[in-house]
């Protein structure tokens, strides 16, 4: 996760570390005078060093692409929405929870970029991660799920089934776009 410093923190980055730096000037003349000067400075420098003398929030790099869908979670036996599943996304540590028609809130997601097969043909979609988990279901892993920039998909369907204490998580690949494997194959077949 990358981290920027508000106005707030930038300042109080700077006043830091101009203290700090005042504190030498004074300890490298005065080091044996004043030994409790030393110690102010190593307990300054430790400050700055754990990150508690200034404040941290995520940001988001302007040059980043989102894209934004819906979850709809259903009973794979009934095909009825379960409300209250867990969704967790690990690439942004975020989760989310279902409502009583088994869709999550629109998740703005970054599109992250998928390399493994740019040599055959590039693809603008990003790649996802979803774990998702309900009482009393088997857990279910979406890998690869695609994001597409600035868009927003329509809710993919994920299928839970009763957890009877012998399934394994339930684990999905899902597939490249259809037109980016039709294009493929064209490139190929010609």
């Amino acid at each position: 996760m990358r981290i920027c410093f508000t106005s707030e923190s930038k300042s109080m980055y700077y006043i830091t570390n101009k203290l700090i730096f005042v504190w030498v000037q004074s300890i490298y003349f005065n080091m044996f005078m004043k030994r409790k000067a030393f110690f102010v400075l190593l307990f300054g420098i430790a400050l700055m060093f754990t990150g508690c003398a200034e404040k941290k929030e995520p940001c988001k790099n302007e040059s980043e692409v989102f894209g934004s869908m819906r979850l709809r979670v259903l009973d794979g036996m009934s095909n009825l929405p379960i409300a209250g599943a867990k969704v967790i996304v690990p690439e942004t540590n975020t989760s989310y929870q279902t409502d009583a028609y088994g869709m999550t809130e629109i998740m703005t997601l970054p599109v992250l970029p998928d390399s493994e097969y740019d040599l055959l043909l590039p693809s603008n979609d990003g790649r996802i991660t979803f774990i998702v988990t309900a009482e009393g279901y088997t857990p279910y892993l979406l890998l690869y799920a695609r994001v597409l920039p600035d868009t927003t998909r329509p809710a993919p369907s994920i299928l839970l089934f009763p957890d009877d204490g012998t399934l394994p998580v339930f684990t999905v690949i899902e597939a490249p776009a259809s037109e980016w494997a039709a294009a493929l194959v064209e490139k190929y077949t010609r």
